[in-house]
């Protein structure tokens, strides 16, 4: 873990390198693509980048499948460029955080090839094998992305787990070889100037070892299985000795061990990416509503203030779909809602990360063909509800709003052909409206949805209030207003946003005591009125605390 807590003062912000910014005209972003836009990063206010996976791959899941840990995919650049740019980002103080996924490797790893081509050979153990047939499973377990768990390979004579691709076998962290592997992979990457990683998939490291049957078989395998600690017990001297900002992807974690895994002097993180409050691995369940987004957030809100944790704040990932379109109205209200969702989680208590175009009001991608998806996860979806009988415009529809690929799409730079995104047709198609959604237009507009995060952004870290102070929620008992104060040493701050499309009115605050500071929308006398009209979101400090 860290020692100094910079990160506790800092913005994030994710990169999907293959859709950043093409340098080399083939329509894939690159990391000299990133390089020239780092002062776009600086304007904006960003402290660290995340950079998703750039990794040898056999490109089955987007660079999540793994070749070589210790390398650069082609198609991004060398190892000289992502040395290039880490000088570059370091030049601009912004530092670095790679991700790293430790659950699993791609098939064609030379890992796996030499666990396949000799059962001897001490990578065999590298991975989760079981007895199996050509007809028979070990048991139950399925994939995350559907269908068994378990590939049987003829030439062993037995089964190898993947929790989600065939092409993506689990590692056996059961192996202390793999832990070693891991910390000399992280010591690698610190030698040529990280300064953090996001270890990917880290509650999916433990599985049952009595490989028993279970009650639901896409997650009891190894949701909530005791001794993961041991695991991540292991990468802490690395971590700890090179002083890396570590962060930690934990779906499904429940707050006693993510207390303990944020605990400032025993634990594992700096920061947990958890997802209650989004619902994305479910192509067909709907947002939380506004009331349960208040219960849920305010719950990790409380539990990791109560014991010295702190909070990572994100509403888009390169997993997610996007938040204008998800937690927003991208039809009617897009800029507003877009500001809106912005001023809700950013002034929450916590370290803010935004995703690539988030800032822009991106919407979803807009498919409405599986030809246009490139997600394998969607892909596979679509294959399995349309041989389930479920009628193509209806899985087409639960895509449009939840496919990974919604967040994937190009950078719009420009409002010229591509994006400005490359000169070349890109890998992907580009979001809708990126003609009028686009970074050089949105840097002219005072009213536009970049202008509002940049500012958002220097207001949060210039009130202490704001970055410090206490999560106090005001519960307005409906499905519409998102309230809460944040308070430090006297000084109190409040923010009321209403997350609906119709006006909203309630009696749980009073505004005749406080001054507006910042809103979505024009500012005027009535700003203490008690009608919030819809997407509307406003900031308010306090003359006294009621």
């Amino acid at each position: 873990m860290a020692d100094a807590q910079w990160w506790q003062h800092a913005v994030g912000y994710e990169i999907y390198p293959q859709s950043f910014f093409d340098s080399n005209h083939d329509g894939v972003g690159d990391l000299p693509g990133i390089q020239t836009k780092i002062s776009y990063l600086t304007s904006l206010g960003v402290d660290f980048v995340w950079l998703s996976a750039f990794y040898p791959s056999g490109q089955v899941d987007s660079g999540y499948d793994v070749t070589d840990y210790r390398g650069i995919d082609p198609q991004y650049g060398t190892l000289a460029d992502f040395t290039a740019l880490v000088t570059a980002f370091h030049a601009a103080n912004i530092k670095v955080v790679i991700d790293l996924a430790l659950n699993h490797t791609s098939s064609q790893h030379p890992w796996f090839q030499a666990a396949v081509q000799d059962p001897a050979s001490p990578y065999h153990d590298y991975y989760v094998w079981r007895p199996a047939t050509a007809t028979t499973v070990p048991n139950n377990w399925e994939s995350i992305f559907g269908g068994s768990a378990w590939t049987y390979v003829p030439a062993v004579d037995a089964a190898y787990l993947h929790t989600f691709a065939e092409d993506q076998p689990d590692l056996n962290w059961e192996n202390s070889a793999v832990r070693r592997e891991m910390a000399a992979t992280i010591q690698w990457w610190a030698d040529r100037g990280i300064d953090g990683v996001r270890l990917d998939g880290v509650t999916h490291l433990k599985k049952r070892q009595d490989f028993a049957n279970v009650g639901h078989p896409r997650m009891d395998y190894y949701q909530d299985v005791a001794g993961t600690d041991v695991f991540l017990a292991a990468l802490k001297p690395v971590l700890t000795r090179n002083q890396l900002f570590v962060i930690g992807e934990a779906g499904g974690i429940d707050m006693p061990t993510a207390q303990r895994w944020l605990d400032p002097q025993q634990g594992f993180f700096d920061l947990l990416l958890e997802f209650d409050h989004v619902h994305f691995w479910e192509k067909a369940e709907p947002k939380l509503p506004v009331a349960a987004l208040r219960a849920t957030l305010s719950k990790w809100q409380f539990g990791l203030e109560k014991s010295g944790g702190w909070n990572a704040l994100f509403i888009e990932n390169h997993d997610l779909p996007r938040a204008v379109s998800y937690y927003g109205n991208a039809t009617d209200y897009r800029r507003r809602s877009a500001k809106a969702l912005a001023l809700w989680y950013l002034l929450m208590k916590g370290t803010p990360f935004i995703y690539q175009g988030q800032e822009l009001g991106l919407p979803n991608a807009g498919f409405t063909q599986i030809s246009q998806y490139r997600d394998l996860d969607s892909r596979l979806y679509y294959q399995q509800q349309r041989a389930a009988g479920v009628p193509a415009k209806q899985v087409l529809a639960q895509l449009a709003m939840g496919s990974r690929d919604n967040a994937r799409t190009p950078m719009p730079w420009t409002h010229q052909q591509y994006g400005g995104f490359s000169d070349h047709e890109p890998w992907i198609q580009l979001a809708p409206g990126t003609d009028q959604i686009n970074v050089e237009r949105e840097s002219h507009d005072p009213h536009s949805v970049l202008t509002f995060y940049q500012q958002l952004i220097r207001l949060k870290k210039s009130v202490p209030a704001l970055e410090q102070g206490r999560y106090e929620l005001i519960d307005t008992r409906d499905d519409q207003l998102y309230v809460y104060r944040r308070t430090l040493n006297g000084d109190n701050w409040l923010v009321v946003v209403n997350m609906s499309n119709q006006v909203a009115t309630t009696q749980e605050f009073d505004l005749t005591t406080s001054e507006l500071i910042f809103t979505n929308t024009e500012v005027d006398a009535d700003s203490d009125d008690l009608e919030i009209h819809p997407w509307e979101a406003r900031l308010y400090h306090l003359r006294k605390l009621e």
